[in-house]
């Protein structure tokens, strides 16, 4: 597969993955972009390219960056804290209110960040665990 056919298919696979998402037709899309469905499909496949007029009528009606269909969108950001971002998913508005505030309290409370946290005499000077 040349260079071309590779960038074709892969902005068909975008292009359709987006419409998709939408739960858009294709034929609803293409009345959208003022294409016919044929071409849609076409390009949607990879058997044809397109004009730039034609990529700013598509992300147009898809409501996306011309950019996110050439290069896909960037990759979603990892949490750096995914087992306490799973349990703040998981709250209510209210309690989402509190667990902030409860959080910003024990923030104050903590030494910087450019201290290690101490330990207390009785932790540092009894075994572990007993």
């Amino acid at each position: 597969m040349g260079f071309d056919a590779a960038v074709n298919s892969a902005v068909g696979r975008r292009l359709r993955c987006r419409r998709e998402d939408l739960a858009l037709t294709r034929e609803k899309l293409a009345e959208y972009a003022d294409i016919s469905v044929q071409f849609l499909a076409d390009i949607e496949t990879g058997r044809k390219g397109m004009t730039v007029q034609t990529l700013r009528k598509l992300a147009l009606a898809l409501h996306c960056s011309a950019d996110d269909l050439v290069f896909g969108s960037a990759p979603e950001e990892v949490p750096k804290f995914p087992a306490l971002e799973a349990r703040l998913d998981s709250l209510t508005p209210a309690q989402a209110d509190l667990a902030t505030e409860i959080l910003t309290l024990v923030q104050k409370a903590l030494p910087p960040a450019d201290q290690p946290a101490a330990l207390p005499d009785d932790a540092r000077s009894s075994p572990a665990g007993g």
